[in-house]
């Protein structure tokens, strides 16, 4: 099979035994021979390696949709999040849960299990100075991908979607827990604590 020199500036192919790229004059002396079957071998493998990257990298969706990298609308809700920057794609085996104020300041990773959340318990730091949630005023549980939320005030009770709950209740991605209050003709409680469940 015959060899060649690829020029590293323009591409171009020249003899084996030049020196100098005859298109662009560029030196060659540290340029290795090669052949087709070597050059399509390394082409292929340069090929995977990006489609391999390109799957590595995603868009999150606020709705928590994990979306590939070259996606503009996702999939789930067919919002826009063509200015949202791919992300790497971890893999996980299980999807990430958080409690997010619905400010933004705060948040909270949702752990395996049972959690009681209020002024003296998870989420005090927070919680603290919002005097109409209780000092325990909810339990979250996590079963794999499932997250669900039981009330255990019995004064100012915990509210989804504005909605008062009595028992266990299943949480959806952007579901708002309100805790201690709930939203009256557009209004939001400054003493109760609202916040919205995400997925990292």
């Amino acid at each position: 099979m015959e060899k060649f020199k690829i020029c590293p500036v323009c591409g171009m192919h020249n003899k084996p035994n030049m020196i100098e790229c005859l298109g662009c004059e560029t030196d060659l002396t540290s340029v290795k021979a090669t052949d087709e079957e070597t050059e399509k071998t390394k082409n292929d493998a340069q090929e995977s390696e990006v489609s391999k990257s390109q799957e590595e990298y995603v868009r999150m969706c606020d709705c928590g949709a994990v979306n590939s990298a070259t996606t503009k609308k996702c999939t789930e809700c067919g919002e826009d999040i063509s200015d949202i920057a791919p992300t790497l794609n971890e893999q996980r085996s299980e999807c990430v849960f958080v409690m997010a104020s619905v400010d933004g300041t705060y948040v909270f990773e949702i752990k395996e299990g049972e959690v009681v959340i209020g002024r003296e318990h998870e989420m005090k730091e927070y919680l603290m100075n919002k005097l109409y949630v209780s000092r325990q005023h909810a339990k979250l549980i996590k079963e794999a991908d499932r997250v669900f939320i039981e009330n255990l005030s019995g004064t100012n009770y915990t509210f989804v979607n504005n909605q008062r709950i009595a028992e266990r209740t299943e949480l959806k991605f952007d579901d708002e827990i309100g805790l201690g209050g709930n939203e009256v003709n557009g209004k939001r409680q400054d003493e109760a604590a609202y916040l919205v469940l995400r997925s990292i």
